[in-house]
Formats: structure tokens, sequence, C-alpha cells
């Protein structure tokens, strides 16, 4: 059993057709026409019916009145005139004879050329109509398969459905695009928050018997057995700290948002590492003006904020020395907090992935801290980005949206 049609094939049919059936019908219809009217116009049998009875009414006219010239004058006249119409009759009927005997042929002919020209014009009307169904056809199983589509040329449709369907699936194709890396990524975030969980738990676990013997140590008479417990003590805070880290990744806020002030915020945050709103030589904090408040979650948002800190103090950490600036402004009715460092900058192929989870440069780092940020922008509806400074370092930025009434106006805080 043979598939079914291509729709080009339907198309060259129905458009020959609709070509070539009217154009027969004309030209059997006229050529039929023609042939009955030479039939019954152009026959010399009826004129020389006429001649044989004109000539008898003449005869006789001439006879009834010899003596009569007018009359002879008139008949002869009259001789003439149907001599030249009989004639002229031969001739139309020579002529009527040859065009229907030549008829069938013309309209043959004409039948032919008709033809040809309603393939040839079905052809490219069907091809014109065809090709963009059949690059809809290739589009929607790139689109399955999740090949990206032919790059954006100039439209040659002229058919402004087709030009529409065209714009609507490169739109569909860019929010199936978007959902699958939606889809990825959150599929890698539940990986990675149950494998998190899973290592904060494991890591809990032997952490607190061994602090409660460090200080247990830490008590002992034996300087070195203090200092050797301090040290472990200190360390196992560290641990305790990833660990905490590692069961936040994930994890959503509890409770519901409230308004949160960015510029006591920053100050709190900056206080509590500096001892001091301002900062001092290894931390700054620089606010521009007016900032509004945001909806959201206090204590995510200040970690998010303390993690780009902690990730720019370890950027420099090789190099020994910079300074870390935290800078807050209004932006497109939010807010932006950029943390900017004077350390060696992210190589350019890198600037994208430095949010995964699963990626870091540091052989001691967990890769989480970015990642938290990440995650705790984007639910608060803000976007992060990464940058190089022209002046040397790296610049991690956060944007937030703010609430339509701003917060407390504040000074500018400069370097401390």
């Amino acid at each position: 059993m043979s598939g079914p049609a291509s729709f080009r094939r339907i198309l060259f049919v129905a458009v020959l057709l609709g070509a070539f059936v009217p154009a027969a019908i004309a030209i059997g219809g006229g050529a039929l026409l023609l042939g009955e009217l030479g039939s019954a116009a152009g026959t010399a049998g009826p004129w020389a019916a006429v001649a044989e009875s004109g000539g008898e009414l003449i005869d006789a006219a001439r006879a009834a009145a010899p003596g009569d010239t007018a009359l002879a004058r008139l008949a002869d006249e009259h001789a003439a005139a149907l001599s030249e119409s009989v004639r002229q009759s031969s001739v139309f009927t020579l002529l009527l004879d040859g065009v229907g005997r030549l008829l069938p042929w013309v309209a043959v002919g004409l039948l032919l050329l008709t033809s040809l020209l309603a393939a040839w014009a079905a052809g490219r009307f069907s091809k014109r109509l065809a090709r963009p169904v059949h690059d809809m056809v290739d589009w929607t199983e790139r689109i399955a398969r999740g090949e990206g589509l032919p790059p954006k040329t100039r439209d040659r449709d002229t058919v402004a459905e087709f030009a529409r369907l065209r714009s609507a699936l490169r739109r569909m194709d860019g929010q199936l695009v978007e959902a699958r890396a939606q889809e990825v990524e959150s599929a890698r975030v539940r990986a990675w928050s149950e494998m998190a969980r899973r290592v904060a738990h494991e890591l809990k676990n032997p952490l607190t018997p061994i602090r409660m013997s460090a200080s247990a140590l830490a008590r002992s008479d034996d300087p070195t057995t203090r200092e050797a417990a301090e040290i472990i003590l200190e360390e196992t805070s560290r641990l305790e700290e990833r660990a905490r880290a590692f069961s936040r990744y994930g994890r959503p806020a509890e409770g519901p948002p409230a308004e949160v002030d960015v510029v006591e915020m920053l100050r709190t945050l900056v206080r509590r590492e500096t001892g001091s709103d301002e900062g001092d030589a290894l931390l700054g904090l620089e606010i521009e003006g007016e900032l509004p408040r945001v909806m959201g979650h206090h204590d995510p948002l200040q970690r998010a904020v303390l993690n780009l800190v902690v990730n720019a103090r370890e950027a420099m950490a090789e190099q020994g020395d910079g300074r870390v600036v935290v800078r807050a402004s209004a932006d497109d009715d939010g807010v932006l907090i950029s943390v900017d460092d004077d350390g060696p900058g992210v190589p350019a192929e890198l600037l994208d992935r430095v949010w995964e989870a699963e990626f870091t440069t540091r052989s001691r780092g967990t890769g989480l801290g970015l990642a938290i940020v990440r995650q705790t922008v984007e639910a608060h509806d803000g976007r992060v980005e990464a940058t190089n400074r022209p002046e040397g370092g790296a610049s991690f930025s956060m944007r937030l949206p703010g609430r339509s009434r701003p917060a407390d106006r504040v000074s500018t805080g400069g370097r401390g």
C-alpha cells in the first residue's frame, strides 16, 4: 500500500486541474461553436437556390416587358449582384471548409499549450507553497531532537501566515531551550542538595565528640596539648561551618518574606567582620544614594553577601594583600550589590561556570559558596553576574528587585 501523497503533489494536481479544466472547456466549446456557425452561415446550397429562382424571375421580367428599358436595366443590375453574391458564397464556403478541417488541430494545439503553461504554473506555485511547509516540518523535527534552528535570515515568505508561523516556532524553540536548561539545572540542584545533606549529616556526627574531646584537652596543663587542642577546635569549627553550608544548599528559606533594609544588612555584616560600619583596610563598604527595600529573607541574603566576601578573600589569599569592597546602589527600581576584590580575577572562559555547584578552582573549595549565592538571589527573583574589573581583580554582583518605598536616606560610605 502506497503512503500518503505529498503536500506539493496535491497542490500541483489541484492547481493543474484548476487551470486545465476551464481551458479545455473553453477551447472545446469554442471549436464546436465555430463549427456550428460555419455550417449554418457558410454553405453555398441556399445561395444556389436563390440564384436559380432569381434567374427565372429576371428572365420572366424581361419577357413580360421587352420594350421597358428601365425594367431591363434593373434586371441586369440584379442579375450582376446575384452573381457576385453566389461567387462570394462559394469562396466563403471554401474557406470554412478549410477552417473546419484545421479547427480540431488548432484546438488540440491550444489545449496542449495551455496544459504546458498550466503545468509550469502549477509546479512553481506548488513549490512555492510547499517549501515553507517542508521547512516547518524540518524545524519541528529539529525542535523534537533538541537541535538548534537555522540562523535567522531575511524572511522569504510572501504569505503572512507562514512568516508568523516561523516566528512562533522560533519563540517556542527558545522557550523549550530555556525550559530544558532550567530542568537540567533543577535536577542538578536536587542531586547536589541531596548529596550536600548527606555529607553534612556525616560530618556532624563525628564533629561533636571531637569537639568535646578537644575542649577537655584544651584545659590541660601541658602547653603543647593545649595548643594542639586549640588547633583541633579551630579546624572543627571550620568543618562545622562547611557542614552548615552543605545543609543549607537547596533548602528554601523558612518563613514568609519581609522587607529587608539593605543598608542596615550590609552595615551589620561589615561591622561584624571589621568592628566598624565603614569597614577597615581589608574590607570596605560603599553605599550610593537611596536604596529601596527588597522583599525577602534577611539572613539568607546576608549569608549570600558574606559568601561573596569570603570568596573574594580566598581569591586574594595567594598574593597576600588586597582589599575587598562591598558596593550597593539603586539599579532599575532595585538594588545592585557588588563585591569587588584586588585579586587575580577569573579566566574569561570560566566566568559563566563559577556559579555552578560542582565547579571550583581551589583545591580546598567545596564549590557550593557561589552556587548558594546564585540560588538565594534567584529565589528572590534576582540575578547574579561575574566580571573582571578593568583595573584588576574580579567583581561579583547580585541584582535584587526593590520595593517602591525607598529606605531612609543614607550617606555614601567611603573606604574605611
